[in-house]
């Protein structure tokens, strides 16, 4: 009964609001106060329209079809069009309150995106859509900010017309398919069909722009182009796409506009990127190097420290050029291999053991031995261009996440020459602040030498490091179940790293040496244990039973209830349930006195549809109980996320029947 009158009054609430907003529409002024008796008309009207609502919808849970979620409406710029010639499309699609739909592009992968697809006609072709910015909006269901439209959206496209297409009436036709949600629970994907009237007439014939409420308001780029010029064939591919018309990433898609503008541009556009590189934490390791190594070559002429700076930022320069097409020519496995936390834990133990090093524990050098090969003392320009190679070394993976879209753009485009002076010069940006570093480090050599203010420098640096470090790990260990497993694994590999290899005492025996190695060795072996374990997938904690068109009669086991669950791979809310309730100590504990179903409505097939009528299921995730008898259990349904606590309090109420 609570569940009726609820639905009555939702669908009421809603019924209100829609008269509100047409009033809203239509600028209508405010009424003057109700005479006597107007109330009670009004009360009555209320009253009569939640009582039709309970007619139309009996159940608390509604389809998304059955609510209309998404209604769609497509224009055309022309009513009539030249043959041969471009004319521009809106769709705009007005989601009913309280929903929302994932956008274009989802935060989740397993999300069903937004698109607007065209059916395909002789004579006309279309650019790709353009989707507006989505909204980011935090749920019950999602552990972080979640992609999505709301209210009313534009897309835009642009079409064309065929010069040899036959004159008259004709027709666009096509869908927007998508997946609505609201704050508990998703719907099965849907798509809602439009068309667009065009007629096709003669060179010379009369045209107009229509509905200039969209176009020149809501599209003002497309507005502006005349409705009469011929769109080149090669702007079919839009703004958004590639040369062969594939889909461009956000970074990508603004180096190709950087690049389109020209070479000078461009070329200022990524010094100026390769400066921005200073402000991110991958310089902090270089600094103390820098200033250590050009305090080391003594008291020079200003035009001979200039000379050694240079040298050092060409080094930088050009290892950043030749690493970033490496990049570019591997398929971007820079930007891939921050994905993998060995990698990450790779580069964190180098950041700490650098941190180690401001702390005292050893000193890190260029080996002479390479500086001898080469025929120049480090103190050469020469000893300054390979310590400017290290830098870069140092520096360019860790900037792997700026420079990708222009990795990315360089390899799809095919512009080598072009994108190996492009990287050159962003390295030149990059080391732009080293060579100032470098011109008046030596006022540090006039210092006092002696007292502690330099360890105190030294050991600022190693605590920015261990910011550093910190920095990379955190977003790895996010993704990572057992955290304090893997915390304690990376102190493990770093520990026995320092402890038994790096650290460098004095009065150390050779076989205390060798004890301290093999515990060194131990330390490091039981960490890389422990980030093993770590990072490996929790294990499914309950034994489900996945739905393949059994009876309730098969599917029943020794009296034991039943507990059916609708999921889908595209529900962010199917997800969180599974993670944070099923996997749950307690409820795994009490799933045992169950039959756990689960029934998996991605691609639903004539079983899974069959299944979800039975059980009247509208939304997802949606849990039903069944008693031994194979009927539902009243009043015990879950639609939407559900925490362990309430789940809890269900199974019990039903082994308590």
């Amino acid at each position: 009964m609570k569940s009726i009158i609820k639905s009555a009054l939702l669908c009421g609430v809603d019924l209100t609001l829609n008269v509100i907003n047409l009033k809203a529409v239509d600028e209508i002024p405010p009424s003057p106060p109700l005479k006597k008796g107007g109330a009670f008309w009004l009360k009555l009207i209320t009253l009569i329209l939640s009582l039709l609502c309970l007619f139309v919808s009996p159940s608390s849970g509604h389809a998304a079809k059955d609510v209309n979620v998404v209604h769609v409406e497509a224009y055309a710029s022309h009513e009539r069009i030249h043959a041969g010639e471009s004319f521009q499309v809106a769709i705009i699609a007005t989601i009913k309150q309280r929903f929302h739909i994932n956008s274009h592009k989802p935060t989740d992968e397993f999300l069903i995106p937004t698109v607007a697809q065209f059916d395909e006609r002789k004579g006309i072709v279309f650019g790709p859509v353009s989707y507006p910015e989505p909204v980011l909006k935090s749920f019950s269901f999602a552990p972080h900010k979640v992609s999505v439209y709301d209210g009313v959206i534009v897309m835009l496209t642009l079409g064309r017309l065929a010069e040899d297409i036959a004159l008259g009436a004709t027709k666009i036709s096509g869908r927007l398919t998508y997946q609505a949600c609201d704050e508990q629970r998703c719907f099965m994907p849907d798509s809602v069909k439009f068309e667009i009237p065009l007629k096709t007439v003669r060179a010379g014939e009369p045209i107009k722009l229509i509905h200039k409420h969209i176009f020149q308001q809501k599209t003002p780029a497309l507005a502006r182009r005349p409705p009469n010029k011929l769109l080149p064939l090669k702007s079919m591919s839009g703004p958004g796409s590639g040369p062969r018309g594939e889909s461009l990433s956000g970074g990508e898609l603004r180096a190709k506009q950087v690049i389109e503008r020209g070479i000078l541009y461009a070329v200022a556009a990524f010094f100026l990127f390769g400066l921005a590189l200073n402000l991110t934490p991958c310089v902090y390791p270089v600094i103390p190097m820098t200033v250590s190594f050009f305090m080391g070559q003594g008291e020079r002429k200003k035009r001979d420290m200039f000379v050694l700076a240079s040298s050092y930022v060409v080094g930088i320069a050009l290892i950043f050029s030749i690493l970033g097409l490496i990049s570019g020519l591997a398929g971007r496995q820079w930007g891939f291999l921050f994905q993998n936390p060995w990698f990450v834990i790779f580069i964190t133990i180098i950041i700490l053991s650098m941190a180690a090093s401001m702390f005292g524990a050893f000193e890190i050098t260029v080996p002479s031995s390479l500086m001898t090969k080469l025929g120049k003392s480090r103190h050469g320009a020469v000893g300054s261009f390979i310590m400017g190679l290290t830098v870069g070394v140092v520096i360019a993976p860790c900037a792997a996440g700026i420079i990708i879209g222009l990795i990315g753009i360089v390899a799809r485009l095919g512009i080598v020459a072009k994108g190996a002076l492009l990287f050159f010069v962003m390295g030149l940006g990059l080391g732009l602040p080293y060579l100032f570093l470098a011109m008046f480090s030596g006022l540090m050599n006039r210092l006092p030498k002696s007292g502690m203010w330099m360890v105190w420098v030294r050991k600022l640096f190693g605590v920015l490091l261990i910011g550093v470090a910190i920095y990379f790990l955190l977003p790895q260990a996010k993704q990572i179940n057992d955290q304090q497993g893997f915390y304690l694994g990376v102190l493990g590999i770093f520990g026995g790293l320092l402890l038994g290899f790096l650290e460098r005492g004095e009065g150390y025996t050779r076989s205390f040496k060798i004890i301290r190695g093999i515990f060194g060795l131990l330390l490091i072996l039981s960490g890389a244990l422990l980030v093993n374990a770590a990072i490996q997938p929790e294990p499914r904690g309950i034994d489900w039973v996945y739905y393949r068109g059994q009876s309730i009669e098969q599917l029943q086991e020794k009296n034991r209830p039943i507990l059916i669950d609708f999921y889908a791979d595209w529900c962010a809310a199917c997800k969180e349930l599974d993670r944070r309730t099923f996997r749950n100590k307690k409820v795994v504990k009490k799933a045992t006195g169950f039959v756990m179903v689960r029934v998996d409505c991605t691609s639903p097939d004539n079983k899974c549809t069959a299944l979800t009528k039975k059980f009247k299921v509208s939304g997802l995730p949606t849990v039903v109980f069944v008693n031994s008898k194979g009927e539902e259990i009243d009043g015990l349904r879950a639609v939407g996320f559900l925490g362990p606590a309430e789940m809890l309090k269900k199974m019990e109420a039903v082994v308590a029947l």
